[in-house]
């Protein structure tokens, strides 16, 4: 009995060592077609996400750099016709400033290079002062400084073309709307940009004018 125990103990550790090789064997094959193809799938969808999500994150990169771009132009132009506008000359004889233009997209004003000379236009012969012209055309984006001794022509230049609206306010000293260089203490610009394919971006300053 134990020699037929021991038999089939061994015959049943052979059958079960040889199913074992026939469930391994038949795991270890490899993909069936449709499991290659749905990995496949699977994979071209992660990567199309991916690539998706990459050039979304590379375009709002790139129009948040050039927002900022627009933003810093605009600081930088406001900055330097606060410059001009800071000079403009006091006329201590008649107590006005010496501004001849004063529209909303236009401001003419005079400036000397002799601190001598008090009265607007200088003291003929001689004739210190410069014409400074701030213009935004009309149907134009291209904001204009130029300059010209009084009685000559007007050498202009474009500060830039990308101008989506340009405003000048006068302002006195109560900071009051006013059209009249005698009140005038104040001045406001507005300046909006708007480069191709952003946002416009607007930027604002008041300047102060010495006295």
């Amino acid at each position: 009995m134990r020699i037929g125990a021991i038999r089939a103990s061994s015959a049943l550790s052979r059958g079960a060592h040889c199913g074992v090789l026939r469930t391994r064997f038949r795991y270890e094959r490899g993909f069936t077609l449709v499991e290659l193809i749905i990995s496949s799938g699977l994979l071209g969808l992660l990567a199309l996400t991916a690539t998706f999500f990459w050039v979304n994150s590379f375009a709002l990169v790139q129009t948040v750099n050039t927002d900022s771009a627009a933003i810093a132009d605009g600081r930088a132009l406001l900055e330097r016709l606060a410059r001009e506008i800071r000079e403009t000359k006091f006329d201590a004889v008649n107590g006005t400033y010496c501004v001849s233009t004063m529209s909303t997209t236009q401001m003419v004003f005079n400036k000397s290079s002799d601190g001598g000379t008090s009265a607007c236009g200088g003291a003929p012969p001689v004739n210190t002062d410069i014409a400074v012209n701030i213009q935004l055309p009309v149907n134009s984006s291209n904001l204009n400084l130029g300059y010209a001794a009084l009685a000559a022509p007007v050498q202009s230049s474009v500060l830039t073309s990308y101008t989506s609206a340009f405003a000048i306010r006068y302002l006195d000293a109560t900071f009051a709307a006013t059209n009249s260089a005698v009140a005038l203490r104040f001045v406001e610009l507005t300046l909006t940009l708007q480069p191709p394919g952003v946002q416009a971006t607007q930027s604002r300053t008041v300047v102060a004018l010495r006295n």
